[in-house]
């Protein structure tokens, strides 16, 4: 039996329950025989027959959203393709696995509530919404509410509002994200915490990482770049700590901030942004360190930093600057 650990309450890391079982999904059409639930309804059934510690593994196909659930949160609803809460789950795909948002019916493609959840080795691509602006939530790709999030290999791409968003006590850890060409790829609020490594945002019409209220964000060994309404945004009381990474080609700022909201950015690259910091802040509200290069630091088409990168070999810890390919 596939076992896969999990972080609960406390930070206890404890393996899946002997008893665990595995759920396979299948798409619409699919003509295997080993599936225990078929079609585009067939993630939110395998969900709602699991149990804590059971892992979900949804064979390749696209999935494309046909009905929801809806989760009231605060003031708004998160309208849910599926909808996991208050369960311990793992999640995960196999290459060519795709949750589809352009057709069917506009949703945010995962809803976590009160849930620990394991996700891996998927895309989320083209989540829409219905109403650009009404008090319905959809065009999202994971919204979690007072959850915990594992999520590594998993592309996120053409997502109409944010990719990867932590609502209320959330906790994420992020590894080997691809969050691209959508609008804004990491979003926090409240009380919500982000740890995230080796990871690409690039592309969005809006930040790349933007965090309100007392939220927190540690970026290591990532890439922010080509976002068009800043590369990494805080606002209100929230922080952010980016170190060994690279902000790159963002507009108007490659770091920015509002009211209290403080930026570090320390060991790292920043080069080509419209300006690398809004000048206009209090002193120390954004710290860009002197270990930071500010010049090209020549990656390939893979953020990879090529022959010659003024990133290889800058810490004498040994330490890149950038992604390292490193996975959990």
């Amino acid at each position: 039996m596939h076992t896969l650990p999990f972080l609960l309450a406390g930070g206890l890391i404890v393996g899946t329950p002997a008893s665990a079982e595995t759920i396979r999904v299948c798409p619409e059409g699919s003509q295997m025989q080993s599936c225990d639930f078929t079609g585009n309804d067939a993630v939110q059934e395998a969900v709602d027959r699991a149990v804590d510690g059971d892992v979900i593994r949804l064979a390749a196909g696209r999935y494309i959203p046909s009905s929801y659930r809806d989760v009231p949160f605060e003031d708004i609803v998160a309208r849910g393709y599926v909808v996991i809460r208050g369960k311990r789950l793992a999640i995960e795909g196999s290459d060519g696995t795709v949750l589809d948002g352009r057709e069917g019916t506009p949703t945010i493609a995962f809803v976590l509530e009160d849930a620990d959840v394991s996700f891996r080795n998927l895309e989320i691509s083209d989540f829409r919404w219905g109403e650009e602006e009404d008090d319905i939530y959809d065009g999202h790709g994971i919204f979690a509410i007072d959850s915990r999030v594992r999520a590594s290999d998993i592309v996120m791409r053409g997502i109409v509002k944010m990719a990867l968003t932590g609502r209320g006590r959330t906790l994420i850890d992020g590894s080997a994200l691809r969050l691209v060409d959508g609008h804004l790829g990491i979003w926090l609020e409240e009380a919500a915490h982000a740890h995230v490594r080796d990871s690409v945002i690039t592309g969005g019409d809006s930040a790349g990482i933007a965090t309100y209220d007392d939220s927190t964000l540690h970026l290591f060994n990532s890439v922010v770049a080509n976002n068009t309404d800043d590369g990494v945004y805080a606002a209100d009381h929230s922080t952010i700590l980016v170190t060994h990474s690279v902000i790159a080609g963002n507009a108007p700022y490659g770091i920015n901030a509002e009211a209290k909201g403080r930026v570090t950015v320390r060991e790292s690259a920043m080069h080509a942004n419209a300006a690398p910091a809004n000048s206009a802040l209090a002193p120390g509200q954004l710290v860009i360190g002197e270990d930071v290069v500010q010049t090209d630091p020549m990656l390939d088409a893979q953020w990879l930093p090529k022959p010659g990168s003024p990133l290889l070999g800058r810490d004498g810890s040994g330490r890149p600057i950038g992604l390292t390919g490193e996975r959990p």
